[in-house]
């Protein structure tokens, strides 16, 4: 039997997400202006992954690395995808700059550490899988510790789509962490390893994006006024050094 090639693989996906981003594009367009700073990062995150998978498809930006390969265009779309939904998830929350620059670096270096572990072998690799463990880990502890107590103070519809979507996303990254690990040890084909990655990696991006498109009513339900006090987005942007405290 001849199995589907991966460009194939990759054109499939790419299309799975240009569908979804003009599905959710569509919607958003029809929807009030206060609910678009929670949509655009997420709907950037699905729009990115459609141009980087296309850009996979087509064979463009594979480089060789320490005897292996990469695909920048892979690389940039996990390092940029899944921090922009830790980030939002922390957002919901009303997370402090320390807090967001926590989530934010941590997915990115544990996509930098994945791939660290694909191209190299020995101590190095194992030091580098680790590191998206442990990575992992310190997410969980943050979401669970410092992140939920600083989401008391929000709204209880607020409070509770920041749960459920921290949740989905922890639940979601680990299993793609299983999954990626499971694969550095050879343990799956070529065939199903790039099935399975494009798969969960659409899982995640557009499974997160129409997660918080349903249920942004509970954002905009509790923002009563619409001020800055009730929107942890625009006080994180106006927020500045000097000015107010934006620390845990």
């Amino acid at each position: 039997m001849t199995m589907i090639s991966d460009p194939t693989v990759y054109a499939i996906t790419a299309g799975v997400y240009a569908v979804a981003l003009a599905v959710l594009g569509g919607w958003l367009w029809q929807n009030p202006d206060q609910r678009h700073p929670y949509c655009l990062p997420v709907l950037f995150v699905v729009g990115f992954g459609a141009v980087t998978t296309g850009l996979q498809a087509l064979g463009v930006g594979s480089i060789a690395v320490a005897g292996g390969s990469i695909n920048v265009a892979s690389v940039s779309n996990d390092m940029v995808g899944y921090p922009a939904l830790y980030v939002v998830s922390a957002l919901l929350a009303g997370a402090s700059r320390r807090s967001i620059a926590l989530v934010t670096a941590i997915p990115f270096l544990q996509v930098l550490s994945f791939n660290v572990a694909s191209v190299t072998g020995g101590t190095l690799a194992l030091v580098a899988a680790l590191l998206v463990v442990v990575g992992h880990a310190v997410l969980l502890s943050l979401y669970r510790g410092r992140i939920w107590r600083t989401a008391a103070d929000c709204a209880d519809g607020r409070r509770l789509l920041h749960w459920k979507s921290r949740n989905l996303l922890l639940f979601m990254t680990g299993m793609l962490i299983v999954y990626a690990l499971l694969s550095l040890f050879g343990v799956f084909g070529t065939f199903v390893s790039t099935t399975v990655s494009a798969y969960m990696g659409v899982l995640i991006r557009v499974g997160f994006a129409g997660f918080l498109f349903v249920n942004l009513d509970a954002i905009v339900g509790d923002g009563a006024d619409g001020d800055a006090a009730s929107d942890p987005l625009r006080e994180l942007g106006s927020t500045v050094p000097g000015v107010g405290s934006g620390a845990d």
